[in-house]
């Protein structure tokens, strides 16, 4: 496996966990990337503020900053909060010491509140030192606005957040974004989160007003960019900002180009947005690992979540212990029911080959189509020990006799909803309708192995070769074979697919428990 992008995340911590470094570490996981840290500072905070805050030593940064840079290396660098003009210093420093050359900062310079979050000196570095050498920096309106009344008037001391008052129109944002990029000279993402919009540029003034987040994009040669999408009304917010910036970094890290990079980066902050839950008493955080819930289960594990789910779960346990298989088991069963049984599954059998069949029909490569012809012959197999039993239970009993038999009603119900799925669905529909069959008998017979896993025999029980033809390695190996297939399929459905899948095999497996029970209530004459 390749490895994946590095991304270095020099920024504070978050006690909440949802801004900082530990929501950093989260964005950059999501995105598939590796993440690593270089701590400027450790807050006591919570979803209603920040109750102090503790800068790390500016020596101990840059020790930390090297130990990362001269073993793993770095591919793209963001920055978040960093506490003082020491701090600033040090990262200025490695950037050139290492050559870095992709660098996402975000000025983190204005408390929720309001309050100068940096004294001046470390503006005045800020300003000067980093943000020349950053690829991109990304303010909000408060952070644009005192950035370019810096560079405006060094001199002065503001120790509030300007007021947005002269901002009216998404315009005003525009002007903002250009006028910022003239002086830093580094290409500029304002974020109007702060502001929302309506579709014809103008603040919407009611959170009923269908309304619109918009960012401005001015890149390093003067071309505006416009992003916005809907605004969501929701309270849990917390950590947007540092959330976006570490997506951006990922994004550029994946060798996007910086409006795609930034285009995504705000798809993904949207549903994180959307996604997200309430946690505290003030504004929760956004959840970040929202884009991974496309699969509820790890690779190589779809089948075992569709035997586990809370809808299946009881039904597979009774169809895998059914008490019919027990008689199987300790010869108490009646004969007569055997044969009924064995009856039925060769008529079913030949609907399931049917089935098994359309897989060949519906493989979309010549490699499938080997697969899924293989998947067919396990099933000619165990046709053929069916006569074989019935012939020796019911002496001479015929194959011709055997088709001649009438289906019972669980024969059909079941053999044509495996059919009907086999016509109308895809290849992962038809698969997961016929594995509860193959993998069930397995695990049922298996279940009445000895301890130590050998499988017992039974002096007597004339039924007792079923149970070793189903827990035999043989059999084991068929039945891995068509996991393996499904399971390679698995790695590419999505949430509404997966919830398909589990109700199909939820169907065909209550159906296996029924073919059971059908056989243990059969009236024979």
């Amino acid at each position: 496996m390749a490895a994946p992008p590095r991304i270095l995340t020099i920024a504070g911590s978050d006690s909440s966990g949802g801004a900082g470094i530990e929501a950093d570490i989260k964005v950059i996981t999501a995105h598939k990337c590796y993440g690593m840290t270089a701590m400027t500072g450790l807050t006591a905070q919570n979803t209603t503020g920040v109750v102090d805050i503790h800068p790390i030593p500016a020596d101990f940064l840059r020790k930390t900053i090297s130990a990362v840079l001269e073993d793993v290396g770095v591919d793209v660098v963001k920055t978040g909060m960093l506490t003082s003009a020491e701090s600033i210093s040090v990262v200025v420093e490695a950037i050139k010491k290492y050559d870095l050359k992709a660098i996402v900062l975000d000025p983190v310079m204005i408390s929720t509140s309001g309050s100068v979050l940096l004294p001046p000196d470390a503006i005045s570095i800020l300003c000067n030192s980093l943000i020349p050498l950053a690829s991109l920096i990304t303010p909000n309106l408060p952070e644009a606005q005192h950035l370019l009344s810096y560079y405006t008037n060094p001199e002065a001391l503001w120790t509030a957040a300007l007021p947005t008052d002269n901002i009216s129109s998404m315009a005003d944002v525009v002007d903002l974004a250009k006028r910022l990029q003239e002086q830093c000279s580094t290409a500029v993402l304002v974020k109007g989160g702060h502001l929302p919009f309506l579709s014809d540029g103008s603040i919407a003034r009611r959170q009923t007003d269908n309304a619109f987040v918009m960012d401005v994009l001015v890149l390093s040669n003067g071309v505006v960019k416009i992003f916005n999408s809907p605004f969501i009304n929701s309270k849990n917010t917390h950590g947007t900002g540092c959330s976006l910036a570490s997506a951006i970094a990922c994004n550029i890290a994946l060798s996007q180009p910086l409006p795609t990079a930034i285009s995504n980066a705000r798809n993904y902050i949207s549903g994180a947005i959307a996604a997200s839950y309430p946690l505290g008493k003030g504004n929760g955080p956004i959840n970040h690992v929202h884009n991974l819930y496309r699969l509820p289960y790890s690779k190589g594990q779809f089948f075992e979540y569709l035997i586990t789910h809370p809808r299946v779960a009881a039904i597979w346990d009774e169809y895998v212990n059914h008490d019919f298989v027990k008689q199987i088991a300790n010869g108490t069963l009646k004969t007569e029911k055997f044969v009924w049984y064995l009856e039925q599954d060769y008529l079913f059998l030949v609907q399931f080959a049917r089935a098994r069949a359309l897989l060949t029909y519906k493989a979309t490569s010549l490699s499938q189509v080997n697969d899924y012809a293989a998947y067919l012959t396990g099933v000619i197999r165990e046709s053929a020990l069916h006569v074989k039993y019935c012939a020796e239970l019911i002496p001479r009993l015929t194959e011709r006799d055997l088709i001649s038999k009438s289906e019972a009603p669980t024969t059909t119900a079941y053999t044509r909803y495996i059919l009907d799925i086999g016509n109308n669905g895809d290849v992962a529909a038809l698969m997961v309708s016929l594995i509860s069959c193959s993998v069930g008998y397995q695990v049922a017979a298996r279940n009445r192995e000895n301890e130590d896993g050998s499988v017992r025999t039974e002096e007597g029980n004339r039924f007792w070769r079923w149970v070793e033809e189903y827990a035999s390695e043989e059999y084991e190996k068929e039945t891995q074979i068509q996991r393996d297939l499904l399971e390679e399929l698995a790695g590419g459905f999505g949430v509404v697919q997966v919830e398909g899948l589990v109700e199909i095999f939820r169907k065909v497996t209550e159906m296996e428990r029924n073919f059971f029970s059908a056989a243990l209530e059969a009236k024979l004459v």
